[in-house]
């Protein structure tokens, strides 16, 4: 019996080394998506920013209601990109849930007005995996 109880605690602290490492190579992998969306948004990628859209995403922005739909969320981006200000971020921290199929992050986003002046702010996206792919399910920002 005793046999028994050793090998099993030795089988569940394996699995929960080996899911931890997932996690943490969930996790870089969704600070690569972050810097990924970052780049394709400056670059004004609106095709390459939407294909991280989940099929059923929010975009949640300052100043007006939540925009719910895939197309309002095209039409908002495409506008975004067309001014003349510069945006990016960086992550600065990523979960992944303990089912692996949904996570967060949040980090700094820095806007670079057309005068040259800079606002900081923050985001949160929620993600969700999608045919076993990253989806943005959620997208906040201030």
């Amino acid at each position: 019996m005793r046999v028994f109880q050793f090998f099993s605690i030795v089988f569940l602290l394996y699995a929960s080394s080996i899911m931890a490492g997932d996690a943490q190579t969930e996790e870089s992998r969704i600070v690569e998506l972050e810097s990924k969306w970052s780049g394709m948004f400056s670059k004004r990628d609106l095709d390459g920013v939407m294909a991280l859209m989940a099929n059923k995403s929010v975009l949640i922005m300052p100043g007006v209601a939540p925009i719910e739909d895939i197309e309002g969320i095209r039409r908002a981006t495409k506008t975004m990109m067309e001014g003349e200000e510069q945006v990016s971020w960086k992550s600065d921290f990523a979960h992944i849930s303990s089912s692996g199929d949904m996570a967060y992050d949040y980090g700094a986003a820095t806007t670079i007005l057309a005068d040259g002046s800079t606002l900081q702010g923050y985001y949160l996206v929620v993600w969700v995996k999608e045919n076993g792919q990253w989806k943005v399910a959620a997208d906040m920002f201030n």
